[in-house]
């Protein structure tokens, strides 16, 4: 459990409640967390509860002890696909009960998606009932309640007006230190991991193999935590990597392009990958399969190609990238920059201050 206090900026008290430890790396959920957390942080007072269920739970008991409610401008939550638990509802229905405002972040559903969420434990398939049960809990004990994507907010309201009047907070970008694309570049970047079958790892390795016969020179440069790299041996085009963060920054030099190959499934389609937007932080070139919100933001900033998610699919878009002259990629390397200015952390901070009416 971590708690905090910023100092005082500009006399407004905010408090950050995060249902995941801060402390144990940087991965999807701690990266959101941690930058809105250093980009609220210059604006607010800021203070921080975040770790375990149990943990918190002490957090937030010796918050309310404290009298640290009293003042507070309002509450800040980014819910943990693990589900919010009893002390944490019981807190934001005191907050509520002052009048604190509470804007509450839902960051995904996978527990209804079996792609992603398979109940083959009496644990899973306890998770995946009560998933709807809870997070309505959540959304009566808040103010306002904002979702990565239109789509995210239809799997839990249902279609209809509120999942339409939903506020967004997708994820946002951080611009990395590093100078522009070197042309001459020839690896390409994939953040994540390659086991898991909806995130397409298999799909990539193969169509890594179809480039390897156009051009033998292309390698691929892979991010991932330990256990989530590919099984087996790894063919000499492969390097896997632990990085995270401003660590990633190192690898761009030798970067051409960054590639996101998940799988077209209903829940993809919805989600709003956090890799995808730090990507468009990097400065180069995005090749991403069509799945529909990753798509949507490929399309828009006009930073990359969007391919079939089929080996043939990658193939063709790895040659794309590798093939495409000086000035398309620069053009795509700072179309994609341009992208993550406006998506910055900075901007996401903002847009929640304004949610919880204490913005300006």
């Amino acid at each position: 459990m971590r708690t905090d206090s910023a100092a005082p900026v500009t006399g407004r008290r905010i408090l950050l409640l995060s249902m995941y430890p801060l402390d144990r790396g940087l991965w999807g959920a701690t990266t959101r967390i941690t930058q809105l957390r250093d980009a609220l942080s210059p604006r607010v007072e800021l203070d921080v509860i975040a770790g375990t269920r149990s943990a918190r739970g002490v957090g937030l008991a010796r918050y309310l002890a404290a009298g640290r409610l009293r003042g507070l401008a309002g509450i800040y939550v980014e819910n943990a696909t693990t589900l919010p638990g009893p002390l944490d509802l019981a807190f934001l229905a005191v907050a509520r009960a002052r009048r604190i405002p509470v804007l509450s972040y839902v960051r995904d559903a996978q527990q209804l998606f079996p792609e992603y969420y398979v109940a083959n434990s009496v644990k899973r398939r306890a998770s995946r009932a009560l998933f709807l049960p809870a997070t309505r809990a959540l959304i009566r004990v808040s103010t306002t309640v904002a979702f990565p994507s239109r789509g995210l907010a239809a799997a839990v309201f249902g279609e209809g007006r509120r999942a339409e009047m939903a506020p967004l907070l997708p994820p946002g970008s951080r611009l990395a230190e590093t100078g522009p694309i070197n042309p001459a570049a020839r690896s390409l970047l994939f953040v994540g991991g390659l086991r898991y079958p909806a995130h397409g790892g298999a799909i990539l390795l193969d169509a890594m193999k179809q480039a390897q016969v156009r051009s033998r020179d292309l390698q691929l440069i892979c991010v991932s935590r330990p256990g989530e790299e590919a099984p087996g041996p790894q063919p000499a085009w492969l390097r896997v990597v632990r990085a995270e963060g401003r660590e990633i920054d190192e690898l761009l030099p030798e970067v051409l392009a960054s590639i996101t190959p998940r799988r077209k499934t209903p829940y993809n389609d919805l989600a709003v990958p956090i890799k995808v937007m730090e990507y468009l932080g990097y400065g180069r070139p995005l090749i991403v399969t069509d799945t529909m919100e990753t798509a949507a933001i490929v399309r828009e900033a006009d930073c990359g190609v969007v391919v079939p998610d089929t080996v043939e699919g990658l193939a063709d878009g790895i040659a794309a990238v590798a093939d495409a002259p000086v000035d398309q990629l620069v053009r795509w390397s700072e179309a994609a920059r341009a992208a993550a200015v406006v998506n910055s952390w900075d901007a996401r901070a903002a847009r929640i201050l304004e949610l919880l009416g204490v913005a300006g």
